[in-house]
């Protein structure tokens, strides 16, 4: 018996819904363009912070021991990017860094102030890069051509700190950002000084009613659902990772701040574990079935 042509649309209608029904059940991420293999200094230092405040400090006032572990007795003129700011000016942004960072000795001199960026990173002998919409910075860091320049830089040896967005971009990728796409990169890739993902400003939703399943932990927990091979570290507000060299690792913040929380895979969704501050660990070791 012959098909008409109406019959052979329907066939292939459906044939092609059920396969898209059968991929949902079993969703896995689609493969992505993994970060060229980086050689890295052993001369390396990067801090990655959550946040920009803690409690009610003043603007990155509560970090100046962090500070002093990543630049030691050495001041420096630090190139600013200020790329995640959307609602203000970067005149503006980088005169609040400057304020910031002048207590601890140090220059900042933005990268809107070069009419090459890319030199100016080529030049550079220290890096910060500012809080504000990661989807914004990692946009304007791809229009600028600086990702792969930075990246190479500060493997190479020059200091990197970056918080809140600067933070989310020293990972593999943007895709734990908290904030609102308001731009589209061309890759999610970033600078991948971490083998991992990290989560600023981690606000724990556990014993809060009224979130209608809204919480971190839920959108956390839909990540590793769908990638299968990841691992997210929280970190809670005024604490940060201090990466030396190509593996060491070590958990800083002030004494009070909260340890902090990694998301790991598990058979069913994940499962949880803390960091306590002053932890010293191989970055290697967060990986699905590490163990510090």
């Amino acid at each position: 018996m012959s098909l008409s042509r109406r019959s052979l649309m329907q066939t292939a209608v459906l044939g092609s819904v059920a396969a898209l029904a059968g991929a949902a059940g079993s969703a896995q991420a689609k493969i992505k363009k993994p970060l060229p293999a980086q050689k890295v200094s052993e001369k390396r230092r990067v801090l990655i912070q959550s946040s920009s405040h803690y409690h009610t400090s003043g603007y990155l006032d509560f970090a100046g021991e962090q500070y002093e572990q990543l630049y030691g007795s050495t001041k420096y003129e630090i190139l600013f990017i200020p790329y995640a700011k959307v609602a203000g000016t970067y005149d503006g942004y980088e005169k609040q860094v400057q304020d910031a960072f002048k207590p601890f000795g140090h220059k900042i001199v933005s990268i809107h102030r070069f009419k090459d960026p890319q030199k100016a990173v080529r030049e550079a002998s220290a890096i910060a890069v500012g809080g504000g919409n990661t989807w914004a910075l990692v946009t304007r860091m791809y229009e600028a051509g600086i990702i792969d320049l930075i990246r190479d830089r500060v493997n190479g040896g020059i200091p990197y700190c970056g918080w809140s967005a600067g933070g989310n971009v020293a990972c593999p990728t943007l895709r734990t950002t908290n904030d609102m796409p308001i731009a589209e990169p061309p890759s999610f890739n970033t600078f991948g000084f971490i083998p991992f993902q990290t989560n600023p400003h981690f606000i724990s939703a556990a014993g809060t009613s009224g979130l209608n399943n809204e919480t971190r932990e839920d959108r956390l927990e839909e990540f590793l659902w769908y990638n299968k091979d990841e691992e997210v570290i929280g970190l809670p507000e005024g604490t940060a990772l201090f990466v030396t060299g190509e593996h060491d690792c070590e958990v800083i913040g002030p004494k009070d701040a909260e340890a902090l929380y990694w998301f790991r895979q598990a058979e069913m969704g994940m499962r949880l574990e803390r960091i306590a501050l002053g932890t010293k660990f191989d970055l290697r070791k967060i990986v699905p079935g590490g163990k510090l």
